[in-house]
């Protein structure tokens, strides 16, 4: 009888963890209540406030990702700008608007995290996905200790900004 009880309640365990893994939740970092039409919020306080995305080469870049998923972003520390990749052939620079072609080929596929996919993509360190939400940036009301390749949104001017290790650019007017 208690053997029964017990896989029953492993069972249903084992069921309500499988709905859960299903259900498109907002996920918070630094804060417990993620706004709404965020997949990912990120919160920060003090100097250090920004997200350091995934910063390559131009040549790590080529020669580990291959066929990037469109909306792939970088920091390109050989160029000093983020690159996101359009219609997986394609790197634009986000401040200029060059394109350069990308690599073709296989990535490999290791140490990869998903939010709203279990099946996060290959390229991707991070896979946020979602076709109803966005990702928050981190806020701050002035310029926070830059790290060369951070990101964060100015809430004082309203514009996000990248710090290239020497100064911080404005990506929005």
């Amino acid at each position: 009888m208690k053997n029964t009880i017990v896989k029953g309640l492993i069972i249903t365990l084992g069921l309500i963890a499988l709905l859960l893994s299903n259900v498109n939740a907002q996920i918070g970092i630094g804060t417990n209540t993620p706004d709404a039409s965020a997949a990912l919020d990120i919160k920060a306080s003090g100097s250090a406030v920004g997200l350091l995305l995934p910063r390559l080469t131009t040549a790590e870049r080529d020669a580990t990702i291959k066929s990037p998923s469109a909306g792939l972003v970088i920091y390109n520390s050989t160029t000093k700008v983020l690159e996101v990749a359009i219609s997986g052939s394609l790197w634009v620079n986000i401040v200029n608007g060059t394109t350069t072609a990308v690599a073709s080929g296989a990535t490999s596929s290791t140490g990869k995290i998903g939010i709203g996919t279990n099946t996060p993509n290959a390229n991707a360190v991070l896979d946020v996905s979602s076709t109803t939400k966005g990702v928050l940036l981190p806020q701050a009301s002035s310029d926070p200790t830059g790290v060369e390749g951070m990101i964060y949104y100015n809430t004082t001017t309203d514009i996000v900004k990248l710090y290239n290790g020497t100064s911080w650019i404005t990506l929005t007017n």
